[in-house]
């Protein structure tokens, strides 16, 4: 079954992932967990290419002043356009709850 954010508690919302990767949050760092859930729980390139979608959207909704539309627009660009956010992605079968909490910790652990 494919798992959803919202099925995390609210405290393992907030300590979900570790943000926005390689760039700066600035106030995006809610949509930012969001899209590491959704990396991390897996599945195909429309899948990948769903989760950029859905955190363009999250973040377009959080904006409020130009720049921040402009960064939103930004960051999508560079999820869909750069090859390097297709390593992160996790290829193959949808990850449980279980397993995606698993990862989440360790890479926590090892500061990867």
């Amino acid at each position: 079954m494919k798992q959803k954010f919202n099925t995390l508690t609210p405290m393992q919302r907030l300590r979900f992932g570790n943000g926005c990767t390689f760039v700066p949050d600035f106030i995006f760092t809610a949509s930012c967990q969001h899209h590491d859930f959704n990396y991390c729980r897996g599945g195909n390139v429309l899948d990948k290419l769903q989760s950029d979608l859905d955190m363009c959207r999250y973040m377009w909704a959080d904006s409020h002043k130009l720049w921040h539309y402009a960064v939103a627009v930004l960051y999508f660009m560079g999820l869909t356009f750069l090859p390097i956010s297709y390593f992160f992605f996790t290829y193959g079968h949808w990850r449980t709850l279980e397993e995606i909490l698993e990862i989440d910790r360790l890479s926590k652990e090892r500061k990867w």
